[in-house]
């Protein structure tokens, strides 16, 4: 379980990273971690989820046209349909 002194730590990680903490709270913070391996690989998981965010920005931009997810859904909505009714003819072997 983290210490009250991690939980602290972790508190200021985000103001840390946007360079919003003071500087010398910046400094306790460094000196923490330099011996917390645990606030240290926490530090790093936020460093990648936020190059992640800045990397991939707005998904809403990745969706698809809204023509495109029409003709596709028709698409397979037209091939799940079971076949008309109708004469069949049988094979005999």
């Amino acid at each position: 379980m983290a210490s009250r002194e991690c939980m602290k730590m972790f508190a200021a990680l985000s103001e840390y990273l946007d360079g919003e903490l003071p500087a010398h709270n910046c400094r306790e913070l460094e000196r923490h971690m330099a011996d917390c391996p645990p606030c240290l690989a926490y530090l790093e998981t936020l460093r990648t989820t936020a190059a992640a965010c800045r990397k991939y920005g707005d998904l809403k931009s990745l969706e698809p046209p809204k023509e495109f997810v029409s003709k596709l859904r028709a698409r397979i909505l037209s091939s799940a349909r079971p076949p008309k009714a109708g004469k069949r003819k049988l094979r005999r072997h």
